[in-house]
Formats: C-alpha cells, structure tokens, sequence
C-alpha cells in the first residue's frame, strides 16, 4: 500500500501542516496573552477559528464537489499560509488589532473543513478505480493518514514549549506558516491520482440533500454518526479533567500529568500502528473487541491511582486508531462518489462541534460536580459509542460504491 503513488507524500504534507497546527494550538493562544493580557481577547481568538470551522464547514461540500479534491487541498494550504504568516507579520508593522486577529483565525478555521474533507476524499483516487472501492485497503490508507496525526500530536506539544521558550510565540507562527507552504509544495508534486483513474465525480447539487440528509438517511450511517458524535464528546473532556485530578486528587506533581498524557499518547502511536498492519485482517469480531476496548478501560478514571489511570488511557488509545479509521471509511464508502463531499464536510463538522462542546462543559461539570461524576459520564458516553458503532457494523451487511 506504501507503495501507491502519491500516498505517502500526502502521509508527509498531513504530518508537517498538523506539527504546525499543534504549535500553533500553543504559540497562537499564548502570543494573544503576552501581547494583549487578556485571556478574554484570547478566548475570543479562539472561538473564531473554532466559528469559522463550523460557519463554513457544513456547506463547504458543494466547495469540494466542484474544484475536486485536489485542487481544493491546494487551495486550503495556499490560503492558510499568508494568513498564518499575516499575524506576526503585522505585529512587526504594529498593525495587528483584535479585529483583524479575529478576521484571520476565522479565515484558518473556514479552510480546515474542506481541507481535511479533501484529504479523505481523495484516498479511493489514489488506490485507483478497482482498489479504491475497497474497504480493507481504504481502512489501511484512512489508518496511515490518522498515524501522521497521531505523530503530529506526540511531537508538536511536546516541542511547541521548548521553542516558544527559545524563539517566542510569533516566530513559532512563522514555523506554523512555512508548513502549509511545504505541505503546498508537497501536494502539487507528489499527490496526483494515477492519469487511469478518473478523478471521483462529484456534484455540487446532490439528489438527496445535504451531508446530514445523506447521513440520516442511511441506518448504519445514521448509527456511525450518532457513535462519532458520543465518542467525541468524551475525548476533551478526558484531558480538560486530567490537570484538575492530578491536582486535587493525585498530588499535584506535574509529572504525574506527563505521565498519564504520554500514556494516552504512547497507545495512540501504537494504535496507529496497528491499524495500518492489521485493519485489513479485522472482521466484525475483532472491531467489536476494539470498541469494547476503547470504553471499557475509562472505567478506570475513576480509580485514584495514578498507575491504573494511566492503564486506562494507554488502553484506550490503543483502540481509538483502529475504530477512528473504520468509521471514515464507512462513511467514505457507503456514500455514492457524487455525495461524498457533502457527507464529509458534514462529518468533519459534526465532530469538530462535538469536540467543542465537550470542550466548554468539562469545566462547569467539574467546578459543580467533582472528577468523579464527571469521569462516570465520560465513560458511559463512551460505551454508549462504542454500543451504537458495535450496532452499525451488525446492523446490514457492508456495501460500497465505485469511486469513477
């Protein structure tokens, strides 16, 4: 599979934008603060990438369909460069004011959605007409895009603090900016689906409606949809609680966070692995096993030891890759090729929406309810995914569509 022309340049350009994008996650939040002292204005730059991601994203389908996979990645790396370059670039003219920062991060987040639409779309273009339409190597390819994510988020916390420490937060952005144009350059050399493949055609007017309709339509969609949504609500409420139980509850040794992050970190690599190696092999049976270990071992959040906390979340990332691949697959594949766009941007959307509210409530939760409640919802949400994904995968037999 590595071998496919195209795939593994696309695995380099997901794996330097997301490095940037992660020390960005650091540097950007941080440059609002040491340069405004307001953690409002900060939020607020934030909440405008995360708006731009969500305004954008749903009908951003009709964006994919009619410029093509392709040329819409091109585009989405072309335009977020000289925005992300534009932040540090007017602060040395001191022409930087919150509205044009707010303007900017809404601009980052309104290309994100059909980007990473794209990146998936164009995965059946790339295996060609015959292996494009199926699942096992699809899975595969969605599982090696994912591992340049999971790689991409080991590394660029893990750095993103020793280089702010060293260069400052603006000079990080420059950083940030020079990966989209190198993901750029990368995609418009090496990423081109072979000339015996026709591009996937697309329509920017499905029959069917939107992604959403596209998805409700569909029952095993509809559960694959419901068990994205469950599961990702848990995934930042897990870490937003972390900081408060070490601190509480576990001693307050920063060491102990750095522990148990890398833990989770460390089962995602190897899940990662595993998933490029073994998803081919996986029938329903050992899916279903995935999924149970992805939920059951949260369990264990609410055992106050460190040792057994950190067995959880490594168990749990162990199984995220694998399930994480099958459902965009599913959602890639059950979908005719003409709807696939519509059905992605609803996806991405949908997820990045759950993320964001799990995001704002662990806070409140855990400020009037405690680590405990808060953890044993986690994890029933969490097992309430993985029974709904267990259901879409019994529920009717696999069918797919050619992608030409």
């Amino acid at each position: 599979m590595l071998r496919t022309p195209g795939l593994l340049a696309l695995f380099t350009a997901k794996l330097l934008s997301t490095f940037g994008s992660w020390l960005t996650l650091l540097a950007l939040p941080w440059f609002v603060l040491v340069t405004t002292g307001s953690p409002v204005k900060m939020s607020l730059v934030l909440t405008a990438e995360f708006a731009g991601v969500v305004i954008v994203g749903l009908s951003s389908g009709k964006l994919v369909a009619r410029l093509g996979t392709r040329r819409t990645m091109l585009i989405g790396d072309a335009a977020r460069a000289p925005l992300m370059a534009s932040i540090p670039l007017l602060h040395l003219a001191d022409g930087l004011n919150l509205p044009i920062l707010l303007a900017v991060s809404f601009g980052l987040g309104a290309f994100t959605t059909p980007y990473v639409s794209s990146q998936r779309l164009i995965l059946p273009e790339l295996l060609g007409p015959v292996r494009g339409t199926d699942e096992k190597l699809v899975g595969r390819a969605n599982s090696l895009i994912d591992a340049a994510t999971r790689i991409a988020a080991l590394a660029g916390p893990a750095l993103g603090g020793v280089l702010i420490a060293l260069l400052g937060p603006a000079e990080i952005l420059w950083i940030d900016a020079g990966t989209y144009f190198v993901s750029f350059l990368i995609v418009l050399a090496f990423v081109r689906p072979p000339a015996n493949a026709p591009a996937t055609r697309f329509t920017d007017h499905p029959p069917r409606g939107d992604g959403v309709r596209n998805v409700l339509s569909d029952p095993p969609l509809r559960l694959f949809g419901v068990a994205l949504v469950l599961v990702t609500l848990t995934v930042p409420a897990i870490f937003l609680c972390l900081p408060v139980l070490v601190l509480h509850e576990l001693g307050g040794n920063p060491r102990t966070l750095g522990l148990l992050t890398a833990a989770n970190g460390a089962g995602l690599a190897l899940g990662s692995l595993a998933a490029v190696t073994t998803l081919s092999r996986m029938g329903t049976n050992a899916l279903t096993a995935a999924a149970i270990l992805l939920c059951a071992p949260l369990w264990l959040l609410l055992i106050e030891r460190p040792i057994v906390i950190a067995l959880g979340l490594f168990l749990t990332g162990l199984a995220t890759p694998v399930l994480a691949a099958t459902l965009i697959t599913r959602f890639t594949l059950r979908t005719p090729p003409e709807h696939r766009p519509h059905v992605m941007a609803a996806v991405t959307t949908t997820e990045n929406l759950a993320a964001f509210i799990g995001s704002v409530t662990a806070g409140p939760a855990l400020q009037f309810a405690g680590s405990r409640p808060v953890f044993a919802t986690i994890a029933v949400l969490a097992s309430a995914g993985a029974a709904t994904f267990v259901l879409g995968l019994r529920v009717t037999p696999n069918v797919s569509f050619a992608s030409t």
